[in-house]
């Protein structure tokens, strides 16, 4: 493990990231979609989400990550509700600006490149699923990043005490 718990935060980024994006986007699909055989189809559709939220998620949730420690650490926010608050602002502004880019790139480039879009393509579904529903998604993995982050601090030194 690393001394500053890099890896365990941006493994949990990911992991946490993806999993609250495609809850929102599973529970928006549960209310919209009326179904007989809702229970069956909910199960299959959440396995589904989760599969393609964990592939095609992953480059959006580790620049979600590193965009929040950097902008946290600078304003020396430490406790996790700070966290939530700035993820909850930053998530909206980070799906909507890959989203955007991946629509421009979408038309200027040709299909031989479509490798390159990889990074972009979880940021352009979740648009056009909603973009509102990465507050609540940002907001809750801000959090645990915030609470991540507080673990693997390095502890403030204190100077003893002279006993007299």
């Amino acid at each position: 493990m690393t001394r500053r718990g890099s890896l365990i935060y941006y493994l949990a980024a990911w992991v946490l990231g993806c999993f609250f994006m495609v809850l929102a986007v599973w529970c928006l699909d549960m209310i919209l979609v009326p179904s007989p055989d809702l229970a069956r189809e909910a199960t299959e559709g959440f396995l589904t989400l989760i599969v393609y939220g964990y592939l095609f998620g992953a480059p959006t949730a580790l620049l979600f990550g590193l965009l929040l420690r950097r902008i946290m650490l600078a304003l020396k926010c430490k406790t996790p509700m700070h966290w939530a608050v700035a993820g909850a602002i930053l998530a909206p502004l980070l799906v909507a600006a890959l989203g955007i880019g991946s629509r421009r790139a979408a038309h200027l480039l040709p299909s031989d490149y479509a490798a390159i879009w990889f990074p972009l393509v979880g940021a352009e579904n979740v648009l056009r699923a909603g973009w509102w529903l990465t507050i609540p998604a940002g907001a809750a993995t801000g959090y645990y990043l915030g609470r991540i982050q507080r673990a693997f601090a390095p502890a403030a030194e204190t100077a003893p005490s002279p006993s007299v």
